[in-house]
């Protein structure tokens, strides 16, 4: 594992989690939802299928293109469990389903 690069990351978490630059953010639920910290997208990957992630700032959430999935980031924190993960697509892709 690269040290810099996890010193890094857990720097921009302990941002993200204490809110430091997002203004007062004292009451929760109070005003637009606070959004990922841009550089963290460098080192998040889906715990499924270990590929990056594309940031939707329009619904919060961290999306993979590949499985049709949504993770949920919530106070600029990002919920990286399957289980909050929301489906993107209501049928599978067609690429792999062709049977010989």
């Amino acid at each position: 594992m690269l040290r810099g690069a996890g010193r890094r990351a857990g720097a921009a978490l302990r941002r993200a989690a204490s809110g430091q630059g997002q203004g007062q953010g004292q009451g929760q639920g109070q005003g637009p939802a606070r959004p990922l910290e841009p550089s963290l997208l460098r080192f998040l990957v889906c715990p499924l299928s270990k590929r990056p992630l594309r940031y939707e700032e329009a619904t919060n959430e961290l999306i993979n293109e590949e499985l049709g999935i949504a993770y949920p980031v919530t106070d600029g924190v990002p919920n990286m469990l399957p289980e909050a993960a929301r489906a993107t697509r209501r049928k599978p892709p067609a690429e792999g389903s062709e049977q010989p």
